[in-house]
């Protein structure tokens, strides 16, 4: 039962966040006078295409016996982690997956599969990997407002 439960909550959770109306992440946005095109990708590269990559292969392994990668883009997953930072799905996903033994990976395979997420989600890559740091991450804001605040 509390599998169920969990597995439901990830579902709505991730269900929630592929695609905005603009059709994808409002920092990776079409540059404008209010936001250039240097700060827009900037603040949203959170991750490699390299890290991705690793994260595709660990969300494989890992993840698909419960969770097709669908379930990790849309409309009801944006909304869902709309103006969260990168570290609330990262903690989440930390301590309740995977189901048989929540927290039970390694740190860096956490960050590397919610780098796979936001890569679905058309959050640009960048430089630098998706840290471990909480700390850091709940500075990466994912969606914002369409009146700014993200």
């Amino acid at each position: 039962m509390k599998k169920n439960l969990v597995n439901a909550a990830l579902v709505v959770m991730l269900a929630g966040c592929a695609s905005t109306p603009e059709g994808g992440p409002m920092s990776a946005a079409t540059p404008t006078a209010d936001a250039p095109a240097a700060e827009g990708s900037a603040a949203s590269a959170f991750y490699t295409s390299r890290q991705a990559s690793r994260g595709a292969g660990l969300f494989r392994d890992n993840c698909v016996s419960c969770h097709a990668s669908s379930e990790f883009t849309g409309a009801s997953f944006e909304r869902r982690w709309r103006n969260r930072a990168v570290g609330d799905i990262y903690e989440f996903v930390l301590y309740s997956m995977p189901d048989d033994n929540p927290g039970g990976l390694p740190e860096q395979t956490y960050a590397d599969i919610i780098a796979y997420v936001l890569e679905m989600n058309d959050f640009p890559a960048g430089n630098s990997e998706l840290p471990t740091s909480m700390e850091a991450l709940m500075e990466m804001k994912m969606w914002g407002d369409a009146d700014g605040d993200g």
